[in-house]
Parts: C-alpha cells; sequence; structure tokens
C-alpha cells in the first residue's frame, strides 16, 4: 500500500513510548448482513461463532 501525503503527526506528549516502528496496517475483509430483529441478530452472531468466525455486532 501507498503511504498517504497526510499532515505531519503532532509532537508527542513527554514520556510516551514514541511512534510504533513500520507499518501497521493489516488488511481486512467484512460482510454486513442486516437483519429484522435482535432475536435473528443473536441467531446469526451464534451461528458464526460456532463456524470459527468472529463476528462483531453493531446496532445503529
Amino acid at each position: 500500500m501507498k503511504a498517504s501525503a497526510a499532515l505531519p503527526l503532532p509532537p508527542l506528549p513527554e514520556g510516551a513510548p514514541g511512534a510504533p516502528s513500520g507499518n501497521r496496517y493489516r488488511e481486512q475483509y467484512g460482510v454486513i448482513v442486516t437483519v429484522p430483529d435482535q432475536d435473528e441478530q443473536k441467531r446469526v452472531f451464534e451461528s458464526l461463532v460456532q463456524q470459527g468466525f468472529k463476528p462483531r455486532v453493531v446496532v445503529t
């Protein structure tokens, strides 16, 4: 991935360990599934966990 032309970072507070070394970016992929209610959300979540996935719950 190409580095962005972002603005320079502000100075770190005194005693801070410093900026992390290297590029910590890690590519990820995801799927959003819209369900009709909380019960279905729970069912789908538990099913994904049983299949070995690491789902995240989102409520909007």
